[in-house]
Order: C-alpha cells, then structure tokens, then sequence
C-alpha cells in the first residue's frame, strides 16, 4: 500500500471510518445491581433525563440512548450509551435479567459495573459478576454515592469529601477491588464517583475512554461537548468561570 495517502484517499478513508462509527456507534453499558444509581450516572455523565427513583427501580428493560457528538475536525459520529435493569430487584425477575445482561452486553465496546459507596456487602454483585465471565476484558468498576461515606461530612462549598471522609473513600476503594479481582481473577480499573454531588466524574468518563478499544477511542477522545468544569455543580462552575 503507497503512502502518504492523497487527499481524496483520505476523504474516502474518513467517509469510510464515520460510516462504519455511524452503523455502529461506540457503545457503552452501565449494569450493577438495583440502587446503585446507573440511570442517574447517564443522566449527569450525558445530560439525558432518563427517570429516576429513591424508592422503586425504574429500568425494567434494556434501554439504548442514542447521542450526537462532534469530533475535532466539525464532523458528528454517535455514541450509544445502554442502561441496564437492576440485578437483585426481585428473585423473580433474576433469571430473565441475567438472560437479557448476557443477550445485550456483546455490543459494548466497554462496560462499567457500578457499586455503591453506602452498601459494604457486594455478596451480589460477586454471584453475578461469576455468570457474565464472558464479558470481564469488557469491564471497569465503579463506586458511586461516595458522599454517603461514614462519617458523611461532605464539604458542599467546594464540593469535596473532608480529609476522614476521603481516607475512608480510599479504604472502601481497596476493599472493593480486592473482593472483585478475587473473582475476575485479574487486576480491574476502579473509580470512585458521586453522580449526585458531581464528584471525580471527570475521571469516570476518562476511565471509559482509555478502557475502550483501540479501534474507537479515538471517536471519545475528539469529543467536543465536555470540559471538567461540566462536571462541577452550577455554583463552583460560576466561580471559575467569573
């Protein structure tokens, strides 16, 4: 094959390239068992506004939220982000969830597993993490709801956990990784998050990029539509933009 390639090569080259990412889009799957806050993850990491719920589950199916970006050169390609049902809802429902988990999570290019700060027992997590083996290359992990930490004291001003609380994180952190490497059998990539507060989900997002194939990261790293200062609550990002 000659190269350099002509410019009209690389136009066909480029055409080729956003067809193929346009047919199928980068894809991105938030799973874990039910509460751990994977709808509200999407709505604040995407700006989508998919329902919520502090009392009931409300994803009962596998949804696909399809979403337009601009890469650096002006061009859109689209990326598709994929909620799934919460495990542990209902025994009823387990066995058709785990079916339609094992049915769905082959068209990820990357999936995040989120647990939750507030919960110390991942017992679940673990017996369902051993039916999805198929699918660990795939998948990074997560805590969300860190702000509910012991002790709790989460500064709001600057939207940080105290120096105890952090410690506390971190501890949390090792705990978790520990206890799923012991089933995956492998080192895993981990993030520490709050959708609520808007914490660290700069480095959540950076954490799906980098655990994407070669092939499509380069399509997350050309994304024009976040700055970390869209991950900062209203207030902190009038200040640093004043």
């Amino acid at each position: 094959m000659k190269f350099p390639f002509t410019s009209e090569e690389k136009s066909l080259l480029k055409r080729e390239i956003l067809k193929e990412l346009t047919e199928k889009p980068p894809t991105i799957g938030l799973v874990g068992v039910s509460g751990v806050g994977k709808s509200t993850t999407i709505n604040t990491l995407f700006k989508t506004d998919l329902p919520i719920s502090d009392t009931i589950a409300c994803t009962k199916e596998f949804q696909v939220i399809p979403l337009n970006l601009k890469i650096n050169d002006g061009s859109e390609t689209k990326l598709r982000v994929i909620d799934a049902p919460g495990l542990g809802e209902d025994i009823s429902l387990d066995s058709c969830y785990m079916q339609k988990y094992k049915e769905n999570l082959g068209q990820c290019d990357v999936i995040l597993w989120i647990m939750t700060g507030r919960n110390r027992a991942i017992a679940l997590d673990q017996q369902y993490l051993k039916q999805l083996s198929d699918f660990y290359p795939k998948m990074v992990f997560a805590i969300n709801q860190v702000e509910l930490i012991e002790p709790a004291e989460w500064n709001n001003k600057i939207n940080l956990p105290t120096l105890k609380q952090k410690d506390n994180i971190l501890k949390v952190e090792r705990d978790r990784k520990d206890k799923i490497e012991s089933i995956v059998k492998n080192k895993i990539k981990i993030c520490s998050y709050s959708a609520k507060a808007k914490y660290n989900l700069e480095e959540l997002f950076g954490l799906l990029i980098d655990s994407c194939p070669d092939n499509r990261k380069w399509i997350f790293n050309g994304l024009k539509n976040f700055h970390y200062t869209d991950f900062l609550p209203e207030d902190i990002r009038q200040q640093i933009n004043s």
